[in-house]
């Protein structure tokens, strides 16, 4: 697959000024010298209450429509916390408050509506609240519910789960917020045992920057490794932005190897620090490799639902910085020096041992 140019916006200011630290200045490249970012392209305008906005979701073509909450169109059972409680099917210890419906969206399949619904939830696991937005839908005469997936099996791909994402992004106040990092494919460089929860670092390896900080992580990781100090694992999830079609395929056959033999960082490292001079991206080769071949065939599907997500939640920076896992990860601002940085790897949470 070619990733089009403006399918994720990239504007990489990353401050880890790793290189200027002294005592390990030579696991680190020079930082790069800053360069003017290129002219942002136009991102799609948030949908208001006050309109319609289309939604484009690659050769699909929907409409996301404001209502009011008084609408005679909207079911009442879209209103009820109750109903919404037993139509997620949640537990004893889940509740929903303060169900609203937010907007309609006119569904891929005619006579089906789907109606995104903000509430607020409580559990065990967040006792606090967690503001959620789920998309239900029904049929014409508002009888019928439907929840889950909807596969469309001529292009292979649950409608749903992209209507969703481009829901998180519509609605979501950062784009960083929006992305949901556990649900997308990761290479993971292996903590220390007992060390905490991962932290999860989002970049396009195409640019010099995204390769020199994805060194800069992984150098000062395995320099702690060596020192004794216990650091938390990292789930690196690659995404592209289509402006280096070599990047693009070493970023999957990372995926590729990560998948057969959890070595997918090994084979990062090496197109990071060697780029196009990588042996196993010469193009005679890889169009007679087939265990080459095999590994882009499964990577490229990770790295397109990887692209996918990040463009329906509207992101315009990398990387980004993700501490936690599961629903519990947070998106947090990159420290902007070593010590700062190994404060953070090193770190325990609270449901460490």
């Amino acid at each position: 697959m070619r990733f089009k140019p403006s399918s994720v916006l990239i504007h990489l200011s990353l401050a880890i000024p790793l290189a200027a630290s002294a005592g390990i200045a030579d696991f680190f490249k020079s930082p790069p010298k800053p360069s003017a970012p290129a002219a942002p392209a136009a991102a799609p305008a948030p949908a208001t209450q006050a309109g319609a906005d289309n939604i484009k979701l690659g050769d699909m073509s929907l409409k996301s429509l404001a209502v009011a909450p008084n609408d005679s169109d909207l079911p009442a059972w879209l209103k009820d916390s109750k109903r919404i409680e037993q139509m997620i099917g949640a537990d004893a210890n889940f509740k929903v408050e303060n169900p609203k419906v937010i907007r309609r969206i006119q569904s891929p399949i005619p006579g089906l509506d789907g109606f995104v619904v903000q509430a607020t939830s409580y559990s065990d696991e967040t006792p606090e609240g967690k503001q959620e937005v789920y998309v239900f839908y029904s049929d014409a005469k508002r009888r019928y519910l439907m929840i889950g997936m909807m596969i469309d099996m001529e292009k292979n791909r649950d409608l749903n789960q992209q209507i969703e994402r481009y829901v998180r992004g519509e609605l979501a106040e950062n784009p960083a917020k929006a992305l949901r990092p556990q649900d997308m494919h990761a290479v993971v460089l292996a903590g220390a045992k007992n060390s905490g929860s991962p932290i999860t670092f989002v970049v396009d390896l195409g640019p010099k920057e995204g390769k020199d900080s994805f060194l800069n992580l992984v150098r000062l990781h395995q320099t702690l490794f060596k020192a004794g100090a216990n650091p938390r694992p990292i789930r690196f999830i690659l995404v592209s932005a289509g402006s280096d079609e070599y990047a693009t395929a070493a970023m999957a056959i990372g995926y590729g190897y990560e998948d057969a033999s959890k070595d997918g960082v090994s084979k990062l490292v090496e197109f990071a620090e060697k780029g196009k001079s990588t042996s196993w991206l010469d193009s005679k080769r890889m169009g007679k490799d087939t265990n080459i071949k095999q590994k882009l065939g499964i990577g490229i599907f990770k790295m397109e639902d990887n692209s996918s997500q990040a463009l329906l939640a509207r992101l315009d920076t990398l990387p980004l910085l993700y501490v936690g896992s599961g629903d519990k990860a947070t998106n947090v601002a990159l420290p902007v020096d070593v010590a700062s940085w190994r404060s953070l790897l090193t770190q325990k949470d609270a449901s460490s041992p």
